[in-house]
């Protein structure tokens, strides 16, 4: 499984003053961390349940299995199509706020 970093979310950037990002713009940016991480904990559930259907030899399981996949399916592609409106949101963000501090 993947593993991140722990990021202080309080810490100041020296180059970027704390106020000089709007509150909206780091909600976004926090929104798609959370659902870049839930894409990789999806993908590893992927790759570790087919690693399990070809082993696994009863009929049962490999049918819940089978479940589990079409259900981590649909999960990434739903968290893949809110990701891209979300990374498109933010990048209209990240323009305002640079065009707001080139005119400062």
């Amino acid at each position: 499984m993947h593993e991140f970093a722990p990021h202080d979310e309080g810490a100041e950037h020296p180059a970027a003053p704390r106020d000089a990002i709007s509150p909206d713009l780091r909600r976004f940016l926090a929104e798609i961390k959370g659902q870049a991480q839930f894409l990789l904990y999806l993908a590893d559930q992927i790759e570790e349940s087919l690693d399990h259907l070809v082993q696994e030899g009863d009929p049962c399981q490999g049918a819940f299995l089978c479940r589990m996949l079409g259900m981590y399916s649909a999960q990434l592609e739903t968290k893949h199509q809110g990701l891209g409106e979300k990374i498109a949101e933010t990048c209209q963000e990240v323009y305002v706020t640079v065009r707001e501090h080139e005119h400062a």
